[in-house]
């Protein structure tokens, strides 16, 4: 059964987003003209034909999904994605949309706006499209420095939900903006009540990794902080560095070298402290690429507070691990907010976090990993 889900999500997403990206051809125009957008093509599949059809008729039984009318539309969201910019994080987005959809089982109207960069030209470009085609409501997972053209009195009548930026890295931002983004610094303040006066941070020179020192440096007292750049990793400097030894150390580096670096400590006797880690380590993965005994004392900052299993599920099939991906997670929060309060305020939340002053204001748990996964520190 799996794999026949797999099978025909597959199918489905190369459906869709071939035609988003390509923006169409003739034939492809005249069947999105007769209201087959993805989740109607989910939800009531005209065009199937076999052997797809009885995978969806798997699917549905399932997934318990109900028939809804082609051409009904319970939501309206436009998607403004700089896929050069953010990458694989534009599937992880337009999935989790994809995903919520399915758990509020209702019609939508949701359509991907590529703007390619986040240069003026080309940001408002995507959302003058949108515009155009009558979208009021948007997710735009851009960084800061597209930031600027979005917080525009351009764009005062338009609602945003950016999953990717926390509202403390913004100046100024106009009312009509709501974020989503993990509060890193609140996560490094509660893993530091777990340090002692010692404190080493890696980075590895990337604007994340440069992002999250600054923020150990404004905390701490005078920490010792070495960025490892590169593919080819030398960890020479390690061998007797009394700065790096009996330290509380913060890996603000991506996974694999978090990983590399933590059985280093013990390779060259230095003995931390205690190793912590924000929300970009926590990842299953951390598990099988490290020694127990390299991740003994390892503390790990988490927001994510899945809410249910039927969304984990559903997120799964599309191909996103919701317990551990915070952009996935961050733009269902957002849907769910648009929802709430701009479609359906009769309906009940999905997700317990509220938005304040326009950010979603995250809980944080101190995790520790197991020889199976994480559970939470008392």
């Amino acid at each position: 059964m799996k794999n026949l889900i797999i099978a025909f999500f597959i199918t489905c997403m190369i459906f869709i987003q071939v035609n988003a990206q390509n923006r169409c051809d003739k034939a492809c125009l005249k069947e999105l003209s007769n209201g087959v957008d993805f989740i109607q093509f989910i939800y009531n599949p005209l065009t199937i034909k076999e052997p797809i059809k009885s995978y969806y008729a798997d699917i549905k039984k399932l997934l318990i999904i109900p028939e809804i009318e082609i051409g009904r539309k319970d939501i309206k969201i436009a998607l403004i994605i700089p896929q050069n910019v953010i990458k694989s994080y534009s599937v992880v987005v337009s999935d989790s949309v994809f995903a919520y959809i399915f758990k509020r089982d209702i019609g939508s109207h949701i359509e991907i706006f590529y703007s390619g960069d986040e240069s003026k030209d080309s940001l408002n470009s995507a959302i003058q499209r949108a515009k155009s085609a009558g979208f009021e409501h948007f997710i735009a997972p851009i960084t800061t420095n597209g930031l600027s053209v979005i917080n525009s009195s351009d764009y005062d009548d338009l609602i945003f939900y950016i999953p990717t930026i926390n509202i403390k890295t913004v100046q100024n931002p106009n009312p009509n903006l709501f974020f989503g983004g993990i509060d890193y610094e609140a996560q490094i303040q509660k893993l530091l009540t777990k340090a002692n006066h010692k404190i080493t941070a890696f980075g590895d020179g990337s604007r994340v990794s440069d992002m999250l020192n600054n923020l150990v440096a404004n905390n701490t007292n005078e920490p010792y902080i070495k960025n490892i750049e590169g593919s080819d990793i030398k960890l020479n400097f390690l061998k007797n560095n009394y700065k790096v030894k009996n330290s509380s150390i913060f890996l603000n580096t991506p996974l694999i070298k978090s990983a590399l670096l933590s059985s280093q400590f013990r390779v060259f006797e230095l003995t931390p402290h205690i190793l912590l880690s924000t929300q970009l380590n926590y990842n299953s993965a951390l598990i099988s690429l490290t020694q127990s005994g390299d991740r003994k004392n390892m503390y790990i900052a988490n927001s994510i507070m899945t809410p249910d299993s039927q969304l984990e599920t559903l997120s799964a099939i599309l191909g996103e691990k919701l317990d551990y991906d915070w952009v996935a997670y961050s733009t269902m929060i957002g849907m769910d907010f648009i929802y709430l309060n701009y479609i359906n305020k009769s309906a009940k939340a999905i997700f317990k976090e509220e938005m304040q002053n326009n950010q979603i204001q995250y809980n944080i748990n101190i995790m520790r990993t197991g020889n199976y996964g994480f559970y939470f520190d008392e």
